[in-house]
């Protein structure tokens, strides 16, 4: 397997097992918190994740304050073309929420693997 497709199984591992782990402290927080203040403290905590995983497993880079201001910049510019996406194929293509969903994921994740290489990618040591 190359570098590049190990990197990549490794991200979107790393991603499906972050959204797990920030799912389930969202339904853990709305018990107590209103959703949209759930949702915001689980965005922002899995974009910490995110970056550590990514960082240390993923691309074995470096971590340092220097990229995590770009990093944080990747997600939300994701956040924002999943949701342009999203909003585009229910008003225009007429799909539902759930599959507007799943085909923004399925363009916008190779798309944030790209980012997060040139932000993490530049420090990576190969796996051995």
């Amino acid at each position: 397997m190359t570098d590049w497709a190990a990197r990549g199984a490794r991200f979107l591992a790393f991603g499906v097992f972050n959204t797990l782990v920030t799912y389930a402290i969202y339904c853990v927080l709305v018990i107590w918190l209103h959703a949209q203040l759930a949702y915001a403290l689980v965005f922002v905590l899995g974009i910490a994740i995110a970056y550590v995983g990514n960082a240390a497993w993923v691309f074995r880079a470096r971590m340092r304050w220097a990229t995590l201001l770009p990093y944080a910049g990747i997600y939300l510019a994701t956040y924002f073309m999943n949701a342009g996406l999203i909003h585009v194929l229910m008003t225009q293509a007429g799909v539902g929420p759930r599959v507007a969903l799943a085909i923004a994921l399925v363009i916008v994740t190779p798309l944030s693997f790209l980012l997060n290489h040139a932000v993490l990618g530049r420090d990576a040591r190969p796996h051995a």
